[in-house]
C-alpha cells in the first residue's frame, strides 16, 4: 500500500538548503511533531496511533514515521527511517517563463514541479498578459506538486524578473535555450546527453502567448542563446513548457 506523503518545513527556509541534502537533524529513531496538518490527518485520513506516512523537508531526504498521537492540533511522530530521496532527473534545469493569466501560470508551476524542474523565474515579457504573480498561492501548489510527485526537493521559486536583468546574471545564461515558433527547427541531437555538461544548469525560455517582441529576440542572439522551434504550429503557453521540457528533462 502506498503511503501518504507531507511536507513538514517552511518553504522559505528551505529554498535556502536546497540541493544540500542535509538531514536537518531529524534521524531514525527521534521524536518529532507535526502541526499544519492535524486537522486533515485526523478528520480527512482518519489516520491514528500506528499509522505510518512519509515526510520530507526539502532536503532531498525521506522520513518514514509513525503516528504515537495527538496532542490538540498537533501530531506526535517516531522516526521509522530517514533515507535519501532519488526522485529527481539527471540534469539541473531551470525554467524561464513569461508571465500568463493566473490559472494557466498556477499550472506552469504545478507541471514544472511535477516533470523535476529546479527553479522557477517568472518573466515580465514585453507581452504578458499578467503583471506579477500570487507568491503564497504558488508555494503551496509547488508543495503540493512535489508531495504528489514523489520528489525530495522543492523548486525554487524566483521573485518576477525583467529580460535584461535575467540576461545580466551570466548562471542563468551560460547555458541555455529559448523556444519560438520563427526559430531554427530543434534537432534531436541539441540535446546529447553524453555531450552536455552535466554539472551546469539548462535554462529554459518560454515566452507568453503572444510570442516574444522583435525586441526580446534581439536581446536572446545578442547574449549569444539559440532560438529554437518546436514546430510551425502555434501552442498555447502551457503546452509549450511540457513539450520543452519533455525535450530536456530526463
Amino acid at each position: 500500500m502506498r503511503l501518504h506523503r507531507f511536507f513538514i518545513g517552511d518553504f522559505s527556509e528551505t529554498k535556502k538548503h536546497n540541493g544540500t541534502n542535509d538531514v536537518r537533524g531529524i534521524v531514525e529513531g527521534s521524536t518529532i511533531t507535526y502541526a499544519q496538518g492535524t486537522h486533515q490527518w485526523q478528520r480527512v485520513f482518519r489516520f491514528g496511533a500506528g499509522d505510518r506516512v512519509l515526510l520530507f523537508d526539502g532536503s532531498g531526504n525521506d522520513y518514514l514515521c509513525e503516528i504515537k498521537e495527538y496532542q490538540g492540533e498537533t501530531t506526535i511522530l517516531t522516526v521509522v527511517s530517514a533515507e535519501p530521496n532519488n526522485v529527481k532527473p539527471s540534469r539541473d534545469v531551470i525554467l524561464v517563463s513569461a508571465l500568463v493569466k493566473k490559472d494557466t501560470f498556477e499550472w506552469i508551476a504545478e507541471k514544472a514541479t511535477e516533470l523535476g524542474v529546479s527553479r522557477l523565474v517568472p518573466l515580465l515579457a514585453e507581452r504578458s498578459e499578467k503583471k506579477n504573480i500570487n507568491e503564497d498561492r504558488l508555494e503551496k501548489i509547488i508543495i503540493e506538486a512535489s508531495e504528489q510527485s514523489g520528489r525530495g526537493t522543492l523548486m525554487g521559486l524566483d521573485l518576477v524578473k525583467d529580460l535584461s536583468l535575467i540576461l545580466k546574471d551570466k548562471r542563468l545564461i551560460s547555458h541555455a535555450i529559448v523556444f519560438e515558433p520563427t526559430g531554427r527547427k530543434f534537432e534531436a541531437n541539441d540535446f546529447d546527453p553524453n555531450a552536455f555538461d552535466q554539472e551546469k544548469p539548462l535554462t529554459v525560455f518560454i515566452g507568453p502567448e503572444g510570442g516574444w517582441s522583435e525586441k526580446e529576440l534581439e536581446l536572446f542572439v545578442e547574449a549569444g542563446i539559440p532560438v529554437v522551434s518546436l514546430g510551425p504550429q502555434i501552442l498555447r503557453a502551457e503546452t509549450a513548457v511540457i513539450a520543452a521540457l519533455s525535450l530536456v528533462v530526463f
